[in-house]
């Protein structure tokens, strides 16, 4: 059975910056203030997997937390091969994308 999903399942690699806020906790707010000044934006590489839900289409599905703030999305098969991917859709709430 294993042999005939494993070409669906793929990898999922991402690469974005993300701007870093500093919340502070209430009890420090009193000694610091209500907020850190902002980070500079750093960047970040992330890896997660999907699966290919609609071949002819290219369609893939994958969590929503994987791509969130990704500004390039790849895919890479179980063969290999790699594509560049766009965001069709995602959800927050259900963590699908």
């Amino acid at each position: 059975m294993l042999e005939k999903v494993l070409p669906a399942v793929v990898s999922v690699k991402v690469e974005g910056t993300a701007a870093q806020s500093q919340k502070v906790p209430e009890e420090f707010k009193k000694f610091f203030g209500e907020d850190l000044p902002d980070q500079p934006s750093q960047p970040f590489e992330g890896l997660g997997s999907g699966v290919i839900i609609d071949a002819a289409k290219g369609y893939v599905l994958t969590n929503n937390h994987v791509i969130n703030q990704a500004q390039k999305i790849s895919i890479q098969l179980n063969d290999g091969r790699e594509f560049d991917a766009k965001l069709i859709g995602g959800d927050d709430q259900s963590d699908i994308a």
